[in-house]
């Protein structure tokens, strides 16, 4: 259903192998779980709870790129569901404001390119409220729950 492979936007990406329904699961995010402290700034990691990061899993997890007008977000749990139909070999992306909650988290630049793109991906704290409200039913359950 999904392969990874080079990608425009940054380095490599996960693309659809087929149409993909609205609604589909499409992977599990998976890795060992970590204290802030534990963190590689290189490497890719989810906040999961205030001090509970999801570590890289070393599979297709870790190669989902970010867009601020994602086509995937977050359900039941750590589960990456189509949010609309996906086209066959179009890029799998979820916005990555959605697993991250921490108050000095300075942002990196964003490169989605997106009609809706924010310039900036930034914690989810600090997003504009209507922006927060907009994406907080794709978000990791630790966002949905404390921005209730």
């Amino acid at each position: 259903m999904i392969t990874v492979r080079e990608s425009p936007q940054h380095g490599r990406g996960v693309f659809a192998d087929l149409f993909i329904a609205a609604g589909t699961p499409l992977l599990i995010f998976r890795g060992p779980l970590l204290a802030r402290a534990q963190l590689d700034p290189n490497d890719y990691h989810l906040q999961i709870g205030a001090d509970l990061y999801l570590g890289p899993s070393g599979e297709a997890d870790d190669f989902v790129n970010h867009s601020c007008e994602p086509n995937a977000g977050f359900a039941d749990g750590l589960v990456l569901k189509a949010l609309r139909d996906i086209a066959a070999h179009e890029e799998i992306t979820w916005d990555y404001s959605c697993a991250i909650d921490e108050a000095d988290f300075a942002g990196f630049p964003c490169a989605c390119r997106s009609r809706l793109c924010r310039g900036v991906v930034r914690s989810f704290r600090h997003l504009e409220r209507p922006v927060r409200e907009r994406l907080r039913p794709f978000a990791l359950p630790y966002l949905r729950d404390r921005y209730r």
